[in-house]
């Protein structure tokens, strides 16, 4: 986490109609592991490879550790200070519960012995930790006897749409591959990755010409009671 705290500067994400409708809204997403070669804790999703690799990853997405704010005119940005940081929630935990078990079931949650939707709120964008508003949460699951891993993640859709939430948890495990064959003298270095999330800079590139929706499409748009 230091290295993250140490280098993080201050800035302001200024959010457009688009992001502020999104506000109620997360993108969840459980990804399952199976440790199908038995490969100790060491090699298989390392704790510590894992979590140096989230805070390092964090480093280009600044904006998950800031706090939602609005302005005198109801204007809502994301206020990254790097005195008052709202960091994503981390944890690594155990579980007694067997990864075939979570498999037989078709990998239903509800089955974890951890309440996902009830702790962190799938369909919620944030949670009061510490009676404050968090924005991101990320929980990594490990199985009885090491059989797999669940790594769980929500970010708040205000933050990143499903593009953006799927280049941090690419980069994510890009860096912790890298960090795992790191250890090699020959290990190539890792790649440098540019991620841009100032809204100003994609809005300069959106037509300034829309096309009005044709009555038949909004008509198949509205709800009728």
């Amino acid at each position: 986490m230091e290295s993250f705290t140490s280098t993080v500067k201050s800035q302001v994400f200024h959010l457009d109609g688009l992001d502020t409708s999104a506000t109620p809204l997360s993108v969840s997403i459980c990804y399952w592991y199976e440790n199908s070669a038995r490969s100790s804790l060491d090699a298989f999703l390392p704790p510590r490879i894992l979590e140096r690799a989230f805070y390092k990853t964090l480093e280009e997405f600044p904006v998950l550790a800031g706090h939602l704010k609005a302005d005198a005119s109801n204007r809502i940005y994301i206020d990254v200070d790097k005195d008052n940081l709202n960091m994503p929630v981390y944890t690594d935990t155990c579980c007694e519960l067997e990864y075939s078990m979570m498999q037989e079931s078709g990998f239903n949650i509800h089955k974890l012995p951890i309440d996902l939707s009830n702790e962190y709120g799938v369909s919620a964008p944030s949670g009061l930790v510490g009676g404050k508003i968090v924005s991101a949460h990320f929980r990594i699951v490990r199985f009885k006897n090491n059989g797999g891993v669940l790594v769980y993640s929500s970010i708040a859709h205000y933050i990143t749409d499903g593009y953006g939430y799927t280049q941090f948890m690419n980069r994510w495990a890009e860096v912790s591959r890298w960090m795992q064959q790191s250890q090699d003298a020959n290990a190539a270095p890792l790649p440098e990755r540019q991620y841009i999330h100032n809204r100003a800079f994609h809005a300069a590139y959106r037509t300034k010409q829309t096309t009005a929706l044709e009555p038949k499409v909004i008509d198949s748009l509205t709800t009728r009671t």
